[in-house]
């Protein structure tokens, strides 16, 4: 195993490929700016070596790169930052041992070209993380993943999410900006955060000024009824099939079933069939379909069967009557290409601060709560018997 030098070119672009030698550790020496992609290969990053000048470094990760970043710092200079830019199959590791807080949230974790096929992964340090800013992650797909090692659990405050760990699970492990709206699931066996797409399934009608229509047969330029602008216009509908045989998790990604009546009278006045992070609006908060679960009135059923998702777009981020029951409409995140058939070609750029949820989204708290509560009044009012209920 050698150590081996590489100096990056002021506002050039470096490549090292798949004839590196992963055996080999790589010393970086960095420039104002200056980029570095990894193409199909593994790469131990273990010194960062700086001009005692601010830097702008970007690394790119591409065609199932494996990138590791331990440094040893010598004269990189605080308000230095760096972009990663995780592509498709590849997965990108960041000790964090020997890195200064200053580097940590000046780091910008890009999402753009991963095809919801990205990894990224923090193995924090052994005392919990103070920091004055959280480092960004950006234009999140559907599939892409958070690993946050020894971590138990998240919580979210505006657009920071918080890793915790530790003694009693109540040390800060990690703190990290997500796209604003951006939905997911967490598992603590795997320490690991999995972005998510919101859909509709195939046959859901849309309140439109002519009445209800199937989401299927909606086109770009259909007028349908929405809670900021009334009959807007649809901008873009995505179509994705997702088959529960080849699922490795099937509760993420299998519809959500809300019963009729299950939200109010009436409502749905149908039975309502969205996929798990699906934010129905309640009480004017959008709450994710899956945290509503009762096990009676709204539950989750296995099936085997492929399934068919829709979503749908307008100029703004709005809610829409899906069966009668406000839910929301799709929020670009930069996911847009998760919803093409194959064959599309699409190029797409998204800046995070661009996107903007037009209503506040609860994943927990008073107004979780509180639209739990008005459910249960309606699992009473149906017959259900609330102890029963709660036992399923």
């Amino acid at each position: 195993m050698a150590l081996v030098h590489l100096d990056l070119i002021n506002n050039s672009t470096t490549t090292i490929d798949s004839s590196w030698n992963s055996s080999n550790t790589l010393e970086l020496g960095l420039v104002s700016s200056g980029t570095l992609i990894v193409n199909g290969a593994t790469v131990n990053l273990t010194s960062l070596v700086g001009g005692g000048v601010v830097t702008n470094t970007t690394i790119q990760l591409e065609n199932g790169a494996n990138v590791t970043v331990n440094p040893a710092l010598a004269g990189v200079s605080a308000g230095s930052t760096f972009h990663y830019l995780i592509g498709a199959g590849t997965t990108l590791t960041l000790q964090s041992g020997l890195i200064s807080v200053d580097l940590i949230q000046n780091t910008t974790v890009d999402f753009l070209g991963s095809g919801g096929t990205g990894h990224f992964v923090f193995t924090p340090p052994v005392l919990g993380l103070s920091l004055s800013a959280a480092p960004n992650i950006i234009n999140a797909n559907a599939g892409d993943q958070v690993t946050v090692t020894g971590s138990s659990s998240v919580t979210q405050n505006g657009n920071v999410i918080t890793f915790h760990g530790g003694l009693g699970g109540l040390v800060t492990l990690a703190q990290y900006t997500i796209p604003a709206g951006a939905q997911y699931t967490y598992s603590d066996a795997s320490d690991t955060l999995t972005f998510t797409l919101p859909c509709f399934v195939r046959g859901t009608r849309v309140a439109t000024p002519e009445g209800e229509v199937p989401v299927e047969y909606l086109n770009v330029g259909d007028k349908i009824l929405s809670f900021n602008n009334g009959a807007t216009e649809v901008k873009w509908i995505g179509k994705r099939i997702v088959d529960p045989k080849l699922m490795d998790k099937p509760r993420d990604e299998l519809p959500v079933h809300i019963h009729a009546g299950a939200i109010a009278d009436n409502v749905p006045h149908r039975d309502l069939f969205v996929s798990p992070d699906h934010c129905m609006f309640i009480n004017g908060s959008l709450i994710p379909a899956k945290l509503l679960i009762n096990g009676t009135t709204i539950t989750q059923e296995i099936v085997l069967d492929p399934i068919e998702y829709f979503h749908i777009e307008l100029e703004e981020h709005d809610v829409i009557w899906a069966e009668g029951a406000q839910a929301e409409t799709y929020l670009d995140l930069g996911n847009r290409k998760a919803f093409l058939e194959p064959g599309i070609l699409q190029f797409t750029s998204i800046k995070a601060k661009e996107v903007k949820s037009n209503f506040p989204l609860a994943y927990w708290g008073p107004a979780v709560d509180m639209a739990r509560a008005l459910i249960a009044e309606r699992e009473t009012a149906l017959g259900y018997i609330t102890d029963e209920a709660k036992a399923s």
